[in-house]
C-alpha cells in the first residue's frame, strides 16, 4: 500500500514540482507509519496535494488499479530480492539477522509473503491506517525549514487548519525533554 501510494505521490505532488522528494515508509520496530516531502518550495500546496490523494483512496475504493498494484509489489519484491544478490550481501543479510535475533531466511520469507498480496488486502489496510494520516489525533507535522520561512508556512499551514508551533532552537524541543508535542 505505501508503495503504491508513493508511486502515485511522485506522479501528482513531484511530477508538477511541488516537492524534491515524496514517500511513504513504515518502521515495524516503532510501529510508525511516515511521509516525507522533502525539499519544497511549495510545501503546503504539496501537503494539501497529499491529503487529497489519500482521502481519495480511503473514500473510493475503485481508486486503487489492478495494474498499478502489481507494479508496486514489483518494485517492493525487487527491492527485497536485490538484497541477496550477490554472496556478499547474502553473508551481509545472514549477519544483520543473527544480530537482530532474526531468521537468517527472513527476506526469502518476507518476498514470498509480498507475492501473495492481493488488491483487496491493501484495500482493507488502507481503510485501516490512511484516516490516521488526516486525523489531528494520530498525526505529528514536523517542518524543517530556513528560519527566513518559519512565519510564511505557519500562516499557509494554519490556512490548511494545521496549527504549527515553531522553536527558535533544538534546544526548546521535544529532543531535549523527551515529549513529543506539534512543532515547525
Amino acid at each position: 500500500m505505501l508503495q503504491y501510494l508513493s508511486d502515485r505521490m511522485y506522479d501528482e505532488v513531484r511530477g508538477p514540482g511541488l516537492t524534491y522528494g515524496v514517500s511513504m515508509s513504515a518502521s515495524v520496530t516503532e510501529g510508525r507509519l511516515t511521509l516525507s516531502l522533502t525539499r519544497s518550495s511549495r510545501l503546503s500546496e504539496a501537503y494539501k496535494t497529499v491529503q487529497e490523494i489519500l482521502a481519495r483512496y480511503i473514500e473510493n475504493e475503485d481508486e486503487w488499479d489492478q495494474t498499478l498494484t502489481d507494479s508496486a509489489k514489483g518494485s517492493i519484491i525487487y527491492s527485497w530480492a536485490e538484497k541477496e544478490e550477490t554472496v556478499e550481501d547474502l553473508v551481509g543479510q545472514t549477519v544483520k539477522a543473527y544480530m537482530r535475533g532474526t531468521d537468517s531466511k527472513y527476506n526469502r520469507q518476507f518476498v514470498r509473503a509480498l507475492g501473495r498480496v492481493k488488491l483487496v488486502d491493501i484495500k482493507a489496510a488502507a481503510r485501516r491506517l490512511l484516516p490516521e494520516f488526516l486525523s489531528e489525533k494520530t498525526t505529528q507535522t514536523v517542518i524543517v525549514c530556513n528560519p527566513a520561512s518559519i512565519g510564511s508556512i505557519v500562516q499557509d499551514f494554519r490556512e490548511l487548519g494545521i496549527e504549527l508551533k515553531s522553536y527558535e532552537t533544538l534546544e526548546d524541543t521535544f529532543l531535549v525533554d523527551g515529549t513529543a508535542k506539534d512543532f515547525a
